[in-house]
């Protein structure tokens, strides 16, 4: 009843390629027409449940599907229906089947013991002829799945155009083994929108995919410290994920880009802080994913000044409305998230989250303790001379602070919930001053190149300096409250 399936988008310019490689595998066609149900509220879609009616070739069936256990995996259940079209959607099916009722239920908020009367209504429907290639990949059998085709409702339509491998039985290792020449051949790119999210989009008239923050998500103090790290990066892949499918698709907003920067930073520091508990971890994710990081950088610093320091300098009296002119190319950001080189990197951090535990000898949370401990007393020690650090020691100082912040959130669930909350609450007003004087420097280094040529930026330079000694005074401050909170990870 799971489903594990990798989903990708085929460059325009690599069609004819690929629909000519399909055509070798002797791909098997099938037309699917399915429709899709929900309520008036669109209860299903906000708890991302997709219910649907589907003609495979000759045959109707009722697919209900939910989020899985990882990203590439989703709850599925499939009833058969027969070869005539059914004249209404029908959920008393569900009726022997208690995860689908308890999906349902909660979603629809169903207080009775029957799914009837639900009021559910048809959304939109799609229109696919489908390919499909079988391929036996050591013990795992994997489905290529070629779609062509359109969503449509009654005002709009949308074109698909997408390559599914789904996992039929097996390993996820396989599948992923399998996936990559692909990548790497035909440039495909990773998409997570199924085709009911797009339906859905298509419907509500938005082109643009939510932004994705960062969920909560658990660990158990009886999981080993290499199950512990594949689930915290499960968790920050759930949140890189959407917003990279955003950016990669050219249809982003300011805060997708600093959304997929922050789960970078997340992934980086579980890395860093976390990596040693387990083999598996490939050294060279570290700098690629640093070097992804920078390449969004400039985009992203310059929208954060833009709404944070202008409107400041513009209450200042800043003969400057606007920051310099840059001298990087801040377009082709949505290509970084379509080069093979990052598709390959996702794919391996999918491979390494579902990697099989190895056993400890050392239980999860004292090897969190020594850990954080380690961290903690980094910080202090830092915030004790930091007026007499340089300015890459300060710059090391804010990136301990936002990695021990990050590290305490992954391995928040196993300690006393408000206690753990006392400690980011102490941390919190470091790391955003620290976060300030960051931003007053990136301000300097593009005020500075734009003195040259316009001396009216020495106002700005001047404001900027005034507000350096002002910042870098209140994050001592806040350092030196940091050394004296509580910690709450001591026996």
């Amino acid at each position: 009843m799971a489903e594990i399936e990798l989903k990708f988008q085929v460059p325009v310019h690599q069609r004819r390629a690929f629909e000519k490689a399909i055509a070798k595998k002797k791909a098997v066609p099938m037309q699917l027409w399915a429709k899709y149900y929900d309520s008036p509220e669109q209860q299903l879609a906000q708890h991302a449940i997709a219910l649907r009616q589907r003609l495979e070739g000759q045959r109707w069936c009722q697919t209900l599907k939910a989020p899985g256990q990882h990203h590439f995996e989703r709850f599925e259940l499939e009833l058969a229906l027969g070869p005539d079209e059914p004249e209404q959607l029908d959920l008393s099916l569900y009726q022997e089947h208690k995860q689908a009722q308890t999906l349902l239920k909660q979603a629809l908020e169903l207080k009775k013991a029957d799914l009837k009367n639900t009021g559910l209504e048809l959304q939109f429907e799609t229109d696919v002829q489908r390919l499909i290639v079988l391929e036996q990949v050591k013990d795992s059998a994997i489905e290529l799945a070629f779609d062509q085709g359109e969503v449509r409702t009654p005002t709009a339509q949308s074109d698909i155009y997408e390559v599914e491998f789904e996992l039929k039985h097996g390993d996820v290792s396989d599948l992923i083994d399998f996936v990559q020449p692909w990548v790497k051949r035909y440039q495909l790119w990773l998409d997570v929108r199924s085709k009911s999210q797009r339906g859905q989009m298509l419907k509500n008239q938005q082109n643009i995919l939510p932004v994705q923050h960062q969920t909560p998500f658990s660990l158990d103090k009886h999981d080993s410290s290499s199950h512990a790290l594949a689930k915290i990066v499960s968790n920050c892949l759930t949140h890189l994920l959407p917003n990279a499918t955003a950016i990669a698709d050219n249809h982003y907003q300011s805060g997708h880009v600093h959304q997929a920067r922050v789960a970078i930073r997340r992934l980086r520091s579980a890395l860093k802080i976390f990596g040693h508990w387990s083999e598996q971890v490939q050294p060279e994710w570290q700098a690629q994913l640093a070097e992804l990081f920078r390449q969004l950088g400039s985009t992203r610093d310059r929208d954060a000044l833009s709404e944070s320091l202008m409107p400041r300098l513009a209450e200042a009296g800043s003969p400057l409305a606007e920051l310099p002119a840059s001298s990087e190319s801040s377009d082709e950001i949505d290509a970084l998230f379509r080069a093979p080189e990052t598709v390959r990197l996702l794919l391996e951090l999918l491979q390494f989250s579902q990697c099989t535990a190895q056993e400890d000898d050392q239980s999860l949370k004292k090897q969190v303790r020594k850990q954080l401990a380690k961290m903690h007393r980094q910080i202090c020690q830092d915030a004790v001379q930091f007026e007499h650090l340089d300015s890459e020691q300060k710059h090391r100082t804010r990136k301990r602070v936002k990695r021990l912040r990050y590290s305490v959130e992954f391995i928040a669930s196993l300690f006393e919930a408000d206690a753990v909350k006392q400690y980011l609450k102490a941390l919190k007003p470091a790391q955003e001053s620290l976060g300030q004087f960051n931003d007053l420097v990136v301000a300097e280094a593009l005020f500075q190149h734009e003195v040259q040529q316009n001396p009216q930026a020495w106002f700005v330079l001047g404001w900027i300096a005034a507000e350096q000694k002002h910042v870098l005074a209140e994050a001592q401050q806040h350092l030196l409250e940091f050394t004296r909170s509580k910690t709450f990870w001591s026996d």
